[in-house]
């Protein structure tokens, strides 16, 4: 573990937001979330080294394996790609098909998707499981390295997507730089982040989804990520939540009476119940409302590269 300043304005002034543990794999460790004084940022201090951070990176994290075919039912393979094509269409309003780099690709589903749609696609992903899936079962031009560590040439793409990748990052606002550096004149990034103005947030508290710690390295007031977009040389077009509100919602949930159920039995039945389309159809209104509110668990963001 190592103690780390804010990654926006560089001030070492936080106060603490909570103490949490992983909720996801049940890895232990204890580990806080602060909050910068000056700018608002909120990120883990002290964060994990890279080689101890990877231990909470295990070979069933979901999104190495989650997309693969041959592993989902029916349902879960038409959720998955249902949600490739909410991103598509929602991506179509600002751009035209051309090169794509999606950062952080996991197993290449959403390149996969997007390559059936007429765009000429390129992943990073640093899970080897995961890279070596869409490179050997998808044929996917994917790098397995990090963001920092990949070969891209300068103003080579269209458009860059990360999705869920940010939070992850150690160094975001460079991320953001680098980002800019690969894109063409006027190109597009398309991100998505834990969205802190939730209703999952409020209802779940310290059990939202969106912190993740200790794999979310970050989590982004909307003010102060559009001041880091912006310094980084981007004009922000819009923001939306598009997709992913139920599943996120599921995991919330779960993580919550995993925690407060001691019956291993009712937790079944419960999550179970959570997870079943029934469940997942009569939510679905409700979902799209919140949605439509901006209060789902993710958001999605819109930026062009500045001419600046």
């Amino acid at each position: 573990m190592q103690h780390t300043v804010c990654n926006f304005c560089h001030a070492d002034e936080p106060s603490p937001v909570l103490t949490g543990r992983d909720l996801l794999h049940g890895i232990p460790g204890e580990f806080t979330l602060v909050q910068c004084n000056q700018c608002r940022l909120i990120y883990l201090n002290p964060q994990p080294t890279s080689e101890e951070l990877a231990t909470y990176y295990p070979k069933d994290y979901e999104a190495h394996v989650g997309t693969q075919k041959q592993r989902l039912g029916w349902l879960r393979r038409m959720d998955y790609y249902y949600g490739v094509r909410k991103r598509y269409r929602a991506i179509m309003r600002y751009t035209r098909t051309g090169r794509l780099m999606d950062i952080g690709c996991g197993t290449g589903a959403f390149l996969d998707g997007m390559r059936e749609y007429g765009w000429d696609v390129a992943g990073i992903e640093p899970g080897v499981q995961a890279a070596d899936y869409a490179v050997r079962e998808l044929g996917l031009p994917v790098q397995n390295t990090t963001l920092e560590a990949a070969q891209l040439e300068p103003a080579s793409f269209d458009l860059v997507t990360m999705w869920n990748v940010l939070e992850h990052l150690s160094d975001p606002q460079q991320a953001l730089h680098r980002i800019r550096e690969a894109l063409q004149p006027g190109g597009l990034l398309v991100f998505a982040i834990p969205n802190v103005d939730s209703l999952d947030l409020r209802l779940f508290k310290k059990y939202w989804a969106g912190y993740d710690v200790p794999r979310h390295l970050f989590v982004f007031p909307p003010a102060t990520l559009g001041k880091m977009v912006t310094r980084a040389g981007f004009d922000i077009l819009n923001r939306r939540c598009i997709y992913g509100t139920y599943n996120a919602f599921a995991y919330s949930a779960r993580f919550a009476m995993n925690d407060r159920i001691a019956d291993e039995w009712v937790r079944a039945v419960l999550t179970r119940l959570i997870l079943s389309l029934p469940v997942r159809a009569l939510m679905m209104p409700l979902s799209r409302l919140v949605d439509r509110l901006d209060r789902g668990t993710i958001m999605t963001w819109f930026c062009r590269k500045a001419e600046r």
